[in-house]
């Protein structure tokens, strides 16, 4: 019969605390990892709604010069409608769009970079909580060996030697 002193029941309370606290450790790696991913992908709404301004930004400017173009054009008597001044104005309004498209394009991109990062975020910590199951199991294998290993063995008596003599 195995005696259940002291050491016995200490070693296995302390089997059992280090797989909570490998458990409990993933479950913390894990919670970080979700709150790292919530900021990433809140940047990433941010660095959509940056862009959306660039763009008006970039749209205003262009306005401007075109509004510029046609006061100078007024005041030279070229007049808004001569062929010169048209296609100044085409070639603003092309650039003014790739500039407003650029803007947004940059914001998208930069968005979905954040996200990624989020979903990379959230598989470690699933990662990090899964190993924490595998390593706390390995822990009570380890205390379930440690104990089998005294388990069935009698004490020896003090004084007495592990050598027979007949």
């Amino acid at each position: 019969m195995a005696d259940f002193g002291l050491t016995t029941i200490l070693g296995v309370l302390g089997t059992a605390a280090s797989a909570v606290g490998t458990i409990a450790g993933g479950a913390a790696a894990k919670t970080s990892a979700d709150y790292q991913a919530a900021q990433l992908e809140q940047q990433g709404k941010e660095e959509v709604a940056a862009s959306q301004r660039e763009a008006e930004q970039a749209r205003k400017e262009k306005n401007f010069i075109l509004s510029r173009q046609q006061a100078v054009a007024g005041a030279s008597g070229l007049g808004a409608l001569d062929e010169t001044v048209q296609d100044l104005a085409g070639d603003v309004v092309q650039q003014g769009a790739v500039n407003e498209g650029m803007a947004l394009y940059g914001g998208q991109e930069r968005a979905k970079g954040r996200r990624a990062q989020a979903a990379a975020a959230r598989l470690e910590g699933k990662a990090a909580q899964t190993g924490s199951y595998f390593s706390a199991a390995g822990t009570i294998m380890d205390g379930i060996g440690s104990f089998s290993d005294g388990y069935g063995q009698k004490k020896k008596p003090a004084g007495s030697s592990s050598y027979m003599y007949a």
